[in-house]
């Protein structure tokens, strides 16, 4: 991402509601958060969504962006600047590998032999857990600025996290009750350039967040036929 993104995600993503819903919809797909798991948080960020993690267990943390680094020190979090293709721990580390809003950066150079490495990285019975940006028709601005490669459909990354050798437990699509405001946001974005993560009214960030709280409870027993994102919990059998 571009250096002002940064800036943007460490000043909002504790309190902005498409940062928190982030967290309740992955919340949903995990197991109980018990503190008992290794964890890797593959383009850890800022670091708010990688201490969200530690609520099940140990995080290690690894990005490659200069940019990040000011804030995850700030944040007193210990990463490692490196990137996926370049990081070569033991085989089997880890119980949980999260890839969250990564695989898209045009900075990952092939898709698939990462997630065919995090394969490798997880003990059997790991589970690894995605969110990424959904609906290759919808590229626009905002994808131009936050450096992406693609955009995926659900079926074309289910089938490349299946083809790495993970069984798919869940997946579906997310943010599907906000997804009206993602289409009159990206149709705009399509012909005129703004930022479409800004801070927005404190009643509106709490009405956006209450939709997403409930989608993600809904999200525990149904999975959704359209949304912005993509979300998937595989496993490692």
């Amino acid at each position: 991402m571009q250096k002002i993104q940064y800036t943007i995600m460490a000043e909002l993503e504790d309190e902005h509601w498409w940062f928190l819903a982030k967290r309740k919809f992955i919340r949903s797909l995990l197991p109980p958060a018990k503190g008992e798991l290794s964890i890797l948080d593959i383009g850890c960020g800022t670091g708010g969504t990688s201490k969200f993690l530690t609520q099940w267990g140990d995080v290690t943390g690894i990005e490659q962006s200069v940019f990040a680094f000011p804030y995850l020190k700030k944040l007193r979090f210990p990463f490692i600047a490196v990137s996926i293709e370049d990081y070569s721990p033991a085989k089997g580390s880890f119980d949980l590998i999260c890839i969250l809003d990564v695989l898209y950066h045009k900075n990952i150079r092939n898709d698939q032999k990462v997630l065919n490495k995090v394969f490798m990285l997880l003990r059997p019975g790991g589970f690894l857990c995605i969110t990424d940006c959904a609906l290759p028709s919808f590229f626009s601005h905002h994808d131009t600025v936050m450096e992406a490669r693609t955009r995926y459909s659900l079926p074309e990354l289910i089938t490349k996290v299946e083809t790495a050798g993970f069984r798919v437990t869940r997946a579906s699509y997310i943010y599907f009750f906000v997804f009206p405001l993602f289409l009159v946001q990206r149709l705009l974005n399509k012909f005129l350039r703004f930022s479409t993560v800004n801070r927005v009214s404190s009643g509106m960030n709490d009405l956006l967040l209450l939709l997403c709280t409930l989608e993600a409870w809904l999200l525990q027993y149904v999975n959704f036929p359209i949304g912005s994102s993509v979300i998937i919990l595989a496993k490692k059998m």
